[in-house]
C-alpha cells in the first residue's frame, strides 16, 4: 500500500513540476528567417502568392501531390490556405497534422534598386499543456533549418529566370 501511495504523489509531484516548467515557456512562438534577393517585387510576389508556383521551390512539393479543394491545398498531411494577400505580404493558415495552426506570412522589403529582404515566418499559438509547450522547443530546430534551405531554394529559382 506504501508503494502505491509513493507512486502515485511521485507522478503528481513530476506532472506538477514537468507543467510548472513548461509555463515558462511562451504561449506564442515564431520562427523566422530572412534572405536577400536579387528580384523583382512581382516575381517574389509570384513565387510566394501563388501556392501553384511553389513546387519550383519548395523540395517537399516535388515529392508529394498537391490537391485543391475549394480554396485550400493538401498537400501530404498539411494544408494551406490563403489568409491575406498585398503589395509587398502574404499570408497564409498552415495546419500540420497533430500540431496546432500557424499564421505563415512572407513579406519583402526593397533594400536597394532590384535587392529585396524575404522574410518568411511561422508563427504559433499553443495552449497551457506541457507537452505542446515542449513541442514549440524543436520549431527552431526544424522550422528554421528547413526554412534556411526553402528560401535558398527560392532565390535560386528567382536567380535563374532573371539569367534566362
Amino acid at each position: 500500500m506504501r508503494l502505491i501511495r509513493l507512486i502515485i504523489i511521485s507522478f503528481l509531484v513530476l506532472g506538477s513540476l514537468v507543467t510548472a516548467i513548461s509555463a515558462l515557456f511562451p504561449s506564442t512562438v515564431m520562427v523566422s528567417r530572412a534572405l536577400e534577393v536579387g528580384a523583382t517585387a512581382q516575381q517574389i510576389q509570384h513565387y510566394t502568392a501563388d501556392l501553384n508556383e511553389w513546387n519550383k521551390w519548395m523540395s517537399d512539393w516535388k515529392e508529394n501531390k498537391a490537391v485543391w479543394k475549394d480554396s485550400t491545398l493538401y498537400i501530404g498531411t498539411q494544408t494551406i490556405k490563403l489568409k491575406t494577400k498585398t503589395d509587398n505580404s502574404v499570408t497564409y493558415d498552415w495546419v500540420a497534422t497533430g500540431q496546432r495552426p500557424y499564421i505563415v506570412k512572407f513579406e519583402w522589403f526593397p533594400t536597394q534598386k532590384g535587392i529585396f529582404v524575404v522574410h518568411w515566418s511561422f508563427e504559433q499559438h499553443v495552449k497551457w499543456y506541457p507537452w505542446e509547450k515542449f513541442q514549440t522547443l524543436l520549431n527552431e530546430k526544424v522550422l528554421g533549418y528547413k526554412m534556411e534551405m526553402e528560401l535558398a531554394n527560392l532565390r535560386d529559382v528567382m536567380l535563374d529566370e532573371n539569367n534566362k
